[in-house]
């Protein structure tokens, strides 16, 4: 005897999810080829620049990519290089569509991000200078106080004895 067979679940669903999947991957893909990355070399006892075999996966991961996103867009990746060219990054950017900002525009963010942090330690410093004037003000009345009482106390000293001479003599 034979078991029941189970009835095939419909995947229809699951099927226009994929396709649609890969119509929104077609359509972010870039178009053309992609852009050759440079590596400088050291020839001559000088630097100079040549084709490299793929981009580092520093300088995808700079771009906005993921490492497998650019091997599906036919992106050379060279997982041995550890450099990361600055030129190279601003390629990508420009070939890539899913990369938003380009490099100026990460570098000004970054700018007006440490500019912020600047600001905000400025300000936290001129609290801490408000409270030390504070105590230092507190500190100046204090010494004030005592040096007024030092030098005043022989003075009434003086004035006091020359008072009681000047009621003693008829």
């Amino acid at each position: 005897m034979s078991a029941p067979s189970k009835k095939k679940r419909d995947s229809g669903k699951k099927k226009e999810a994929e396709s649609k999947h890969v119509v929104n991957e077609k359509a972010w893909k870039p178009t053309g080829a992609p852009p050759s990355a440079i590596v400088e070399v050291r020839h001559g006892g000088r630097m100079t620049q040549r084709l490299a075999r793929g981009y580092s996966l520093g300088e995808v991961a700079q771009a906005g990519l993921n490492f497998g996103l650019a091997r599906r867009w036919g992106l050379l990746v060279d997982d041995r290089r550890r450099s990361a060219l600055e030129n190279n990054v601003v390629s990508l950017e420009k070939w890539s569509p899913q990369t938003k900002r380009t490099t100026g525009e990460r570098v000004e963010s970054e700018a007006r991000k440490i500019e912020r942090a600047v600001e905000k330690e400025v300000r936290k410093a001129e609290k801490e200078v408000g409270k030390v004037e504070k105590k230092v003000e507190k500190k100046v009345e204090k010494v004030e106080k005592e040096v007024v009482e030092k030098v005043e106390a022989p003075i009434k000293k003086r004035s006091k004895k020359k008072a009681a001479a000047k009621s003693e003599t008829p």
